[in-house]
Formats: structure tokens, sequence, C-alpha cells
């Protein structure tokens, strides 16, 4: 007499678990600073504007945020200019270092000041998630330093900045063809070129 045998189901299969999103490693910090004569040239720059700052404004509140507040900006230039990338270990100490500066020299204009960065960060904050792969948070970051450190003038730096970018791309197209549409053009050196001016000028 055979013995009945009760089928048995294999176990099913587990699913795999999900691969992980690759994280993006961000190089270290001294992996981004200009070396060589690039370095030379940004510390020599950084330098003179900060003397020209004490030079156009004497020894006041607002020469020490021109003193702070350019070389930075000549720095983060070099490096988006170089690697496209706008780093926050630089841009996040200077904004806490102007927000300072601005906040003891001209306690009554801070809020201004601080609504003017917020202003510009958020609208490039926006605009890159409207328009993803326009604009970085590293520029956004960087709109919220310009409006800490610029206050009223804010408005006028970011207008050179769109202006150069228009002007630099035009000169791209017209120098290497259709093709170069596609190539991005790092924005950071921009907004620093119309923080400057606008702070010396403005």
């Amino acid at each position: 007499m055979s013995v009945p045998t009760i089928p048995v189901p294999e176990p099913a299969a587990q699913p795999e678990p999900a691969a992980e999103p690759a994280k993006v490693e961000r190089p270290p910090l001294r992996d981004l600073l200009p070396t060589g004569s690039f370095a030379v040239l940004v510390a020599t720059a950084g330098i003179a504007l900060a003397v020209g700052s004490f030079a156009r404004f004497g020894f006041t509140g607002h020469a020490l945020l021109g003193a702070v507040f350019c070389p930075a900006l000549v720095l983060l230039a070099a490096i988006d200019l170089q690697h496209k990338v706008l780093p926050n270990m630089i841009v996040l100490p200077a904004s806490l270092a102007v927000g300072l500066i601005v906040a003891a020299s001209a306690p009554g204009d801070f809020l201004a000041h601080l609504a003017a960065g917020v202003a510009l960060g958020g609208f490039f904050f926006a605009f890159a998630a409207f328009f993803p792969g326009s604009l970085g948070m590293g520029d956004a970051k960087l709109g919220f330093l310009l409006g800490i450190a610029l206050g009223s003038k804010t408005l006028g730096a970011a207008l050179i900045a769109f202006a150069s970018l228009l002007v630099a791309a035009l000169y791209v197209l017209a120098t290497r063809g259709v093709s170069a549409r596609k190539d991005a053009l790092p924005f950071g050196p921009f907004l620093a070129l119309g923080g400057i001016l606008a702070f010396f000028l403005g």
C-alpha cells in the first residue's frame, strides 16, 4: 500500500533588495583649491580687493565687509570655473561672517540684507527646481551670500550677472558654433563679478 505524499510548495524566491542610489562623492576642499600660478592670481586678486575695500570706504564696518566678501567671491569663482562646484565649506562660513559683520556694523539694515539674501537665494532655488540643470543649489546659496552682503544693491548685482552670462553665452556660440549650446557655463563667476561691481560701484 503506497503512502500518500503531500506536495510541499517550493519557497517563493525572495525579491532582491533594491539597490541604493549611488551617492555623489564630493572631493575634499583641498582638491578644489586653485594651485600653481592660478592660485597666485586668485590670492593676488583677493588681497587687492580687500585692500581696495579699505581704500574706498576707509576703516569702517562696510570696508571690513568688502574685505571678507570680495575675496570669498574670487575664490568661489575660481573653483566654480575649474570644477563647476561651489563648496559649502566656503559659502556657508562666508555667509555667516558677512551676516555678523552687517549685524554689528549696521544693525538697522540687517533685516533688509537678510530679506535680500532670502529673496535672491529663494529665486535661484525655485529656478533650479522648475528648470533642472539650469542652476544648482550652490548658486542658490551664493545668491543668499550676495543678498546678505549687498542688501539694496542685490538686484543690480543679479542683473550684471545675468547680462554678463548672456554676453559670454553669445560669444561661445559665435566662436564655437551651435554645437556649443549644450555646454553649461558655470554661473558662479558671473555672480561673483556682479557682486564685486555692485559692492564697489553701487
